[in-house]
């Protein structure tokens, strides 16, 4: 009998800790799923980039960063690039997009990267200017909006034109036509 006291006594105390949190599993909710709004899954259906969507915000949100092509990247801060076009009597060409955004990646991906917009840029018909909305906010405020993406045409300053959204290469060089 002295093997079954012990034994009835482990029970005994194993039920009575149970509840006190010892190996009670805990309850972990499940995560919530927000459903995607249909516009806004057809979208990111489109996207080639990989993206998630935020329902706290609404965005689709970047997970991966497309670089800009060299033209773009080594390009003066938005302010010079108005100091230098005032200077040349150039227009400033400016894309405003920001690290964090599903769109303008892809934005960046097939238009900013398109081997004729780049021979675009290249040609010196505009100043270029690239404006990383999240991480120049002094720059955002010589803008008339911190949408993003967004492409601006800017004359002595001002802005004259300006193109919403990811844009096609094909949109993109229209756009700088119809300006120049």
């Amino acid at each position: 009998m002295t093997t079954t006291v012990p034994l009835l006594l482990l029970v005994t105390v194993s039920f009575f800790a149970l509840p006190l949190g010892g190996c009670t599993p805990k309850h972990t909710p499940e995560p919530e799923t927000a459903a995607i709004p249909p516009q806004t899954k057809a979208w990111m259906d489109r996207l080639t980039v990989r993206t998630e969507y935020d329902p706290k915000t609404g965005f689709i949100v970047a997970r991966e960063v497309v670089p800009l092509p060299a033209a773009l990247r080594d390009a003066p801060p938005l302010p010079q690039a108005l100091d230098a076009a005032r200077q040349s009597g150039k227009p400033v060409l400016v894309f405003a997009t920001a690290d964090r955004c599903g769109p303008c990646q892809q934005y960046k991906k097939d238009a900013l990267n398109d081997p004729r917009v780049v021979a675009w840029i290249g040609e010196g018909r505009a100043q270029v200017a690239h404006v990383e909305v999240d991480r120049q906010p002094d720059a955002v405020k010589l803008l008339p909006s911190a949408a993003i993406p967004m492409t601006y045409w800017m004359v002595n300053g001002e802005v004259t034109a300006s193109l919403r959204g990811q844009r096609s290469a094909d949109e993109l060089l229209e756009f700088v036509r119809r300006q120049s």
